[in-house]
């Protein structure tokens, strides 16, 4: 078994970037994800949801219409679940230009196309969004990780995790033998942890919410203990202080600078 702090031979903690480098870049899309790379990320996190016609595809809201130009493509649709789309649909959205000029033309990501974009020495966490509004897409994933070689390569360094804040969805990847992580937005306590799936290797909680019991009641059980969304230097020290395995941010090269000596702990690969 894996190591529960995350991915392999990577010096804790590990810098997350959220939607890839979303503090400056479009959320979810290629260019945040190339420029998570080039500000330091040891990782990027995004959202998985399916297609109409079941692809899979990188996507936060329910709606296009925060992060793309849905409501002059498709006026008559722009409210819609973002998944009653079909790719062929999504692919003529701009996911970009909301951002700025230099994004404009960026398109929706999806996941096929991650790895390009990460490459094989980042590690990538997969949130598992609103699952019900797309019924299967636990074993899309896993048809996707185990059918392309992309993901395989990164599977077998073991940089690859799947989270939710469904715990059905967590259940449904351990069942498919996808490393499971928890998303919480409470302090993580005895209750919740007691009543996971044995199989889950870790919690992704809320920084504002977690305290320093609730840091110890992870540790105590034995899984690994990630953050989200750190932006500040007043929550990066807090954090830090209760000795995360890994953070997220919108502002990975931020992170990356304010950590400095502080990575000292590191994961070796698992033997065999």
């Amino acid at each position: 078994m894996a190591d529960k702090t995350g991915p392999t031979a990577l010096p804790l903690p590990l810098v997350v970037g959220h939607r890839g480098n979303s503090g400056s870049a479009p959320e979810n899309t290629a260019a945040a994800f190339t420029e998570a790379r080039a500000a330091g990320a040891d990782m990027v996190e995004t959202d998985v949801r399916l297609t109409a016609d079941g692809e899979l595809f990188l996507f936060h809201d329910n709606t296009g219409l925060r992060t793309t130009n849905v409501a002059e493509v498709y006026p008559l649709r722009a409210k819609d679940p973002i998944t009653s789309f079909t790719a062929g649909e999504l692919r003529r959205l701009d996911a970009g230009g909301h951002v700025g000029g230099q994004y404009a033309g960026e398109g929706v990501t999806f996941l096929a196309d991650l790895p390009a974009a990460v490459g094989y020495d980042l590690g990538v966490n997969l949130e598992v969004k609103e699952p019900a509004s797309s019924p299967g897409v636990e074993q899309a994933i896993a048809r996707m990780l185990a059918e392309h070689d992309d993901w395989l390569r990164l599977l077998e360094t073991e940089r690859v995790t799947v989270s939710s804040f469904d715990p059905a969805a967590v259940r449904k990847a351990a069942d498919l033998g996808l490393p499971a992580w928890l998303l919480v937005g409470t302090d993580p306590d005895a209750v919740l942890l007691d009543g996971l799936d044995p199989r889950t290797e870790g919690v992704v909680a809320d920084h504002t919410s977690l305290s320093d019991d609730g840091a110890a009641a992870v540790r105590a059980a034995g899984l690994g203990l990630w953050v989200y969304t750190v932006n500040s230097p007043a929550a990066t020290a807090a954090v830090l202080a209760l000795g995360v395995d890994a953070v997220i941010t919108d502002f990975p090269a931020n992170l990356r600078a304010a950590l400095g000596g502080t990575r000292g702990r590191s994961v070796e690969p698992a033997a065999g």
